[in-house]
């Protein structure tokens, strides 16, 4: 059995289906993830075959988002704690500068930096029963993956603000009536939409849809400067006492209490 934790799949010469897969982990992001996402991503930006990407996950679920179970820390120093994150953010970054269209096909769930990933896409297709959700507080974490930066700018302070402090679920349908999502279609259904959008994506231009998503991206490089505000926030977060309990009560699956301040 492969130790992937990655697949890349070509429905079709020029489209490349890149799909999460640790179901044991619910498709959570751990270090290898990321390595091979990044990895995944340089070769359909430099391949000359890829002309659209779909992103998605094994097993019904796109992902839980990063792997709370696992260390986020490698090295030593100031920035150990998120070293993972900065991982995140070269695939983060790469994703949105990616040449050609990219779709997210979601079942299931997109949870934290998972939901990240999929806000870095072009277009988005969700089952009807997915939700979206960011419980980064309830972990004593700081939201990472831009995501703060992605709902802020799509949904405003006020409703991004509700969604990244509480941590609430969002259907699929409220997303796309935010307009976060594009296509709600039946569950199971989102993959084979995904690819079917692809399809008619390559049918257009390359160079034309290129220049097309440089101008839709035109405001990134504000996405830049305030990774580097996340990097700080995060890495603060990840020092403090509340990130312990919060990653000890997830692995003992009981709510946690910070009222305590773990030591």
């Amino acid at each position: 059995m492969s130790d992937r934790e990655l697949r890349l799949d070509r429905p079709t010469s020029d489209v490349a289906v890149v799909t999460l897969q640790r179901p044991d982990h619910r498709n959570a992001i751990g270090w290898q993830t990321w390595a091979e996402l990044d990895a995944a991503l340089g070769e359909a930006s430099e391949d000359g075959v890829t002309r659209a990407l779909v992103l998605t996950g094994a097993a019904g679920c796109f992902s839980a988002g990063g792997d709370v179970k696992s260390s986020p820390s490698r090295g030593e120093g100031i920035g150990a704690p998120s070293a993972r994150l900065s991982v995140g953010h070269r695939v983060v970054t790469r994703l949105m500068r990616l040449p050609v269209p990219t779709i997210a096909a979601v079942e299931g769930f997109a949870v934290g930096v998972a939901w990240s990933l999929v806000l870095c896409c072009d277009l988005v297709v969700a089952a009807e029963d997915a939700f979206f959700a960011a419980p980064f507080t309830q972990r004593g974490l700081a939201p990472d993956g831009g995501l703060a930066w992605f709902l802020t700018r799509s949904l405003g302070r006020n409703r991004a603000a509700e969604l990244l402090m509480l941590g609430d679920r969002l259907p699929a349908p409220a997303a796309a009536a935010a307009g976060l999502v594009n296509r709600v279609v039946p569950p199971g259904n989102a993959l084979d939409t995904a690819v079917e959008l692809a399809g008619r994506l390559i049918t257009g231009a390359p160079d034309a849809l290129m220049l097309t998503k440089r101008m839709i991206r035109a405001a990134d490089p504000e996405l830049d400067r305030f990774l580097d505000v996340e990097w700080f926030a995060a890495t603060l977060a990840l020092h403090g006492p509340e990130a312990v309990e919060g990653r000890a009560a997830f692995a003992e699956k009981r709510p946690a209490d910070f009222t305590r301040r773990a030591r």
